[in-house]
């Protein structure tokens, strides 16, 4: 039996945030997205971004996130619910207690996000979350190296945004 893992919706009012990370070990490059949906699933908006001269992929994650969660600020976003595919950062995030080794990192992650007034942080697999791992991916494999916000969804990406919209509401 084959089980769908498939993008989910926030509450009606919230608007989500799914964060995609692919790190290119070997160059040591790593691509970063972010897309911003609705509850219908609309795409409101969507970036990418490159990362160069960092060490590890742990450290790319940390980054990326900072980086989504300085967008959303400077975006005047609020009701949003942020989806990622890291344990450790949701985990340092939402229950630093349970994370005393990045009790640092998890401190800088809740100083930024004071500056949105309603948020959630949620942990989400990677299938969940495939439109933003896609843009991310096009940057390591496909060598997308501009950065940029645009509203609206990627044109390449038409059928993964129509169908993960669909499947949200039957």
């Amino acid at each position: 039996m084959t089980v769908l893992v498939k993008w989910e919706s926030p509450q009606f009012s919230w608007l989500k945030c799914n964060i995609g990370v692919h790190w290119k070990k070997d160059i040591a490059l790593g691509g970063a997205a972010w897309v911003l949906r609705d509850s219908r699933g609309k795409v409101l908006l969507h970036s990418r971004r490159v990362f160069i001269g960092l060490n590890d992929l742990k450290e790319l994650k940390v980054y990326v996130c900072f980086w989504a969660i300085d967008s959303m600020v400077s975006h005047k976003v609020n009701m949003l619910i942020f989806a990622f595919d890291d344990e450790m950062i949701v985990g340092a995030i939402v229950r630093p207690k349970a994370w005393p080794s990045f009790k640092a990192t998890g401190a800088e992650f809740l100083i930024k996000l004071r500056k949105i007034e309603v948020w959630r942080c949620l942990k989400e697999e990677k299938g969940k979350n495939r439109s933003a791992f896609l843009i991310a991916q096009s940057v390591t494999i496909s060598r997308r190296f501009q950065s940029y916000v645009a509203a609206g969804y990627l044109f390449w990406l038409q059928d993964v945004f129509e169908n993960e919209k669909c499947s949200a509401f039957p």
